[in-house]
């Protein structure tokens, strides 16, 4: 099992970067919506972030490292981490990741069955690449999932997908995980998760999931462009983002939604 070697002061608690939704493209002078440099936000992201280095332990990408299916953009992504990261980083595959060039990352996965160990907590991947921008769970993935979730009681267990599993009310729905309802019958059979995380939608989603245990559920700000959270196809001015996610010793949690300063 992965080990993500905690940097904190405070033994007890584990800090998480989670970025999400990075869309670089192969030239890096390239522009996307809203006049947004992809390549240049998410390396003032890692910048901000690592300002103070000793506070984040593991960083966790959940998807769309490319904007263009491109492997320069995933040698971008590489070159990036690889200067400006003091973490151990690990990805997820989003919708725009569904080409063999991701696997120009494979030794940064977070694969089903696989999770990273962070003081008391375990980290599970999950890939829910399907076609086009919607998602589909895997029924094999989350068997593997569970099974180490089930034989490590004694440990804060952590889900990080790209894709949302319940409606956001906005035109992001029409991309959404078409096989929700299995994903859904899943966490309530017993799969004890203290929380999910997810991009996708560029917008930082709040809200429950499970009806037996309700579980929190964290989306992320894109670390590019933002979506406007409307029925039709919308723009945020908000600035690209992440989260800073402490994971305390006891299964809480906290998470904080991070703007970065300037591009």
């Amino acid at each position: 099992m992965p080990q993500a070697t905690p940097q904190g002061d405070i033994a007890s608690v584990s800090n998480l970067l989670h970025i999400s939704d990075c869309h670089l493209f192969g030239d890096t002078t390239t522009q996307g919506y809203g006049e947004i440099n992809p390549y240049e936000s998410l390396k003032q992201i890692l910048i901000e972030a690592f300002e103070h280095p000793k506070d984040i332990d593991t960083v966790i990408v959940t998807g769309d490292i490319s904007g263009d299916d491109s492997l320069a953009s995933y040698q971008h992504f590489s070159a990036l981490i690889e200067h400006h990261s003091k973490a151990p980083v690990y990805v997820i595959a989003g919708n725009h990741d569904n080409n063999p060039h991701f696997n120009a990352l494979s030794k940064h996965h977070l694969i089903a069955g696989k999770p990273v160990a962070l003081n008391g907590w375990h980290i599970h991947g999950l890939d829910t690449r399907f076609e086009g921008g919607r998602g589909l769970v895997n029924n094999q993935e989350l068997a593997a999932i569970k099974k180490q979730v089930v034989a490590a009681p004694q440990h804060h267990h952590l889900l990080a997908m790209h894709h949302h599993a319940t409606p956001s009310n906005s035109w992001m729905d029409k991309h959404d995980l078409a096989n929700a309802d299995v994903f859904l019958q899943w966490l309530d059979s017993g799969v004890p998760l203290a929380a999910i995380i997810h991009g996708h939608v560029h917008s930082p989603l709040r809200y429950t999931l499970g009806a037996n245990n309700p579980i929190p559920v964290m989306g992320s700000p894109a670390s590019c462009w933002q979506w406007g959270m409307t029925s039709d196809f919308a723009l945020s001015n908000e600035q690209p983002g992440y989260q800073f996610i402490k994971l305390h010793d006891d299964g809480t949690l906290t998470c904080d939604i991070k703007r970065i300063k300037s591009i």
